[in-house]
């Protein structure tokens, strides 16, 4: 990345960082643009540059998160199993900059209560399915049977890790990634390449 362009991601990062602290302590629905300005020290045009929509504030660190899991998956050397390589690199994107000091659980509890960001974000999801896809094709064999086979997988990942969310709100005293484990080792069965 250039400078130009990693100073881009820097405010793109604070004005998303503000914007969810103002969202957990004030709630989405009544955080203005202006305050997520205010509170990044930017002007509203700024935030409107990096976030075109407020629903996409709270989702700012996705496309880190899209690129890190990709570039995992592709570095992956066919040793381990893929339902293993897949959940370890997932977990390991979303963790990109360990910035959830809780875990995502604010995050999450805001996803729950706001149907607009639950929507936002099933749509985001589907560009993840489309990585799992196509991680998954590189592993079986060619053809409409494979093709069909790696999105059948990669469906069923993606919605146990949407489910698994739900598990780490409904048990709190636990660390995430438990969840994330729990939810993963029903999939086992299924015949991942």
């Amino acid at each position: 990345m250039s400078v130009r362009d990693r100073n881009r991601e820097r405010v793109r990062q604070e004005i998303g960082v503000a914007a969810r602290r103002l969202f957990a302590r004030q709630g989405y629905g009544a955080t203005t643009i202006e305050e997520v300005a205010d509170e990044a020290g930017v002007s509203v045009r700024t935030v409107f540059r990096h976030f075109p929509r407020k629903e996409d504030l709270p989702f700012h660190r996705h496309a880190s998160i899209r690129r890190r899991f990709a570039e995992l998956l592709d570095a992956d050397d066919g040793a381990r199993p893929s339902l293993d390589v897949l959940a370890d690199a997932l977990w390991r994107a979303i963790d990109v900059d360990g910035s959830e000091e809780d875990g995502g659980v604010t995050f999450l509890g805001m996803l729950e209560r706001e149907p607009e960001l639950r929507r936002h974000e099933q749509a985001l999801f589907g560009e993840h399915h489309d990585v799992v896809a196509g991680f998954l094709r590189g592993r079986l064999a060619g053809g409409p049977e494979g093709h069909a086979h790696a999105e059948l997988l990669a469906g069923a990942f993606m919605g146990t890790v949407t489910a698994s969310r739900g598990l780490v709100l409904l048990f709190p005293g636990e660390p995430p990634r438990a969840q994330l484990e729990r939810a993963v080792d029903l999939l086992r069965p299924l015949p991942w390449p």
